[in-house]
Order: structure tokens, then sequence, then C-alpha cells
């Protein structure tokens, strides 16, 4: 667990692709998937999914361009570019490479690959990497996933959750009072099970459904739990929490555990699907423009990701205006 201060979330940006994949045409075309469960179960009505031509490392670029447009900085601002990634377009160039090539050449770069968690991860290994190089003062936080490019359309048990996305934090060493203060980073290994949930090359998402509900339950609450005991709070102090976007029946669920209701979670895995590690931020950054108009100074939120390795990191945020 990791107490941070000094350190801010400026602004945000995150993009999806155009395409549209409704829940009900996975239902026509899928063996052995009873129609409505999609549905009612994990209550996604449609998933954005990049056709072949679509590159979703663009949808980055984009998404950092319009976090920089928020913020009123320029590309060349950011000193450091570090890219959450696991369900890869390319084994290499790093994405965060390819984004840098938009933004800003000179920035260092380079990609982090926790699974599920890899943003919250990117968030600390950017917050580290700043508090000890005193030359880096501003960083994108960006994550990219097409985890549609796993899928096997003809495994209803692979297939019926992903989306695709893309999304981007800009995190500056700054005492400024605006934006969301980063206070408490908290991470969670458990690697006895490290490929209970796995994407073998040039193969498909696999796992065991109940097994990894059961991990990322147990997981879920406990590292939100020690980012709460870091910080001196408890779970009514936070405003919000925004999960890993894997469907309503996990957050319903985690949820529950910590005891935070539905209305104050954000979401957007009803229209955009399961989006590996983009779901979190996607969602967060969806929710924290919607809602500008009724965040309250002090207000917190909490990100919280559980991921394949098994990999959990919860981020704790007070929004100072």
């Amino acid at each position: 667990m990791i107490k941070v201060s000094g350190f801010r979330i400026v602004a945000g940006g995150h993009g999806h692709p155009t395409t549209v994949l409704d829940t009900h045409q996975l239902e026509e075309v899928l063996p052995n998937l009873e129609s409505g469960w999609v549905g009612e179960r994990l209550g996604m009505k449609t998933r954005r999914v990049a056709l072949p031509h679509e590159r979703v490392a663009d949808l980055g670029i984009s998404a950092t361009e319009q976090a920089l447009a928020r913020a009123g900085w320029r590309g060349d601002d950011l000193d450091l570019v570090v890219c959450g990634a696991s369900f890869l377009e390319d084994l290499m160039p790093a994405r965060a490479s390819v984004i840098a090539q938009a933004v800003n050449p000179d920035a260092v770069a380079f990609d982090v690959n926790a699974a599920c968690s890899s943003a919250l991860y990117a968030i600390a290994v950017a917050h580290s990497m700043m508090s000890v190089d005193p030359s880096l003062k501003r960083a994108a936080v960006c994550v990219v996933e097409r985890p549609t490019a796993s899928a096997d359309y003809r495994d209803s048990h692979s297939s019926v959750f992903f989306g695709d996305s893309a999304a981007c934090l800009l995190v500056e060493r700054s005492e400024a009072e605006s934006g969301f203060g980063i206070e408490v980073i908290s991470m969670l290994n458990d690697a006895r099970h490290s490929e209970a949930v796995r994407v073998p090359r040039n193969g498909h998402f696999q796992h065991d459904n109940r097994s990894a509900f059961r991990h990322v339950m147990e997981m879920g609450e406990k590292v939100s739990r020690a980012a709460l005991e870091g910080a001196g709070l408890s779970v009514d102090d936070i405003a919000h929490i925004v999960g890993h976007q894997a469907n309503q029946s996990v957050l319903g669920s985690l949820g529950e555990r910590l005891g935070v209701p539905w209305e104050r979670q954000w979401h957007n895995f009803e229209w955009a699907g399961n989006q590996g590690a983009a779901g979190v931020l996607t969602a967060f950054c969806g929710a924290w423009y919607d809602n500008l108009d009724t965040l309250t100074t002090g207000d917190r939120v909490m990100l919280n990701t559980v991921g394949s390795g098994y990999t959990a990191a919860a981020v704790l945020l007070r929004w100072l205006g």
C-alpha cells in the first residue's frame, strides 16, 4: 500500500469503436446461449468492436489528445507515457510508443501488463518513477485494449463479454487544488493460480468462470479494504466506486461485499462490454465529465480492478475541485 501526496489527475479522455455488436446478434449465432441470459445475468445490451482494419491504438491517441485538450496541455508537456495493455494488437512496438509518436516522440514511453489490472498498475508505475526522478513532472497514463481479437465467437463462454476501447489520464506532480488528488495506491497479487485465466499466443480467451468469479470477489474486496485502511477511511467515506467493468454480476456482488450500493457505482459495461484493463478508466472518465456539476470538493472515488495472474489494485482519489 502506497500513501500518496502531491500528485493529481488533471484530466482524462477515452474512446470506443463506432461498430456496435448487439447482444441479440450474438444470441442468434452462438451455440447453447440461452436467449435473454446475457442481458439478465450480465446486464450487457451492446459492446463496441474494432473492425479488422481499425487500430485500437488510434483510439489511445485520440483519448490522449482529448485529455491534453481538456487540461490545456501540449503534447511536448508530457515527460512520460505509460500504457496499460494486456489484449495486444501487436507484440511490438509498445502501445505507449505508438501514442508517444503522435503526441511527443521524446517522452519516455513503455507498456505495463498486469492483465485487467494494467491501468491501475500503470498509475502506480508512473507515480513511482515521477517520485524518484525530478525531471518527470507530467505523465500520460493510457490503456489500450482489444479483447475482441482474443474472443472465440464459436464459444459463448469466451465471447459474449468483450468490447474494445482506450483511455488516458494525465498525472502531474503538483500541489495544485484542482482535478483528482491521488491519496492511496494499493496492489495485491496471488500467483497460486497464475494461469487460471489466460490467452495463449494465437489462441482464445480461456477461463473457469466459477473459480475466476470467486478470486475476483475475494481479491477485489481485500485490495479495496487495504486502500481504505491505508487512508484511515471507511467505505461510507467513498462517494463512488469504479470497478473492473466485467459485467453486472461481478460489480453488483463486489458492491454488496463492500457495502457500496449500486447507485454509488460508475459503470459503462451495459453498452461498452468488458473492455479488459480499459474499462475502469473509460467508465471513470465518462462519469467524471458527466458529473462535473454534481461533484463536491472532497468527494472520494475508488478505482478497483482484478485481473489474470491474479493481480488486483485499488486507487483512492479525492476531488479537489
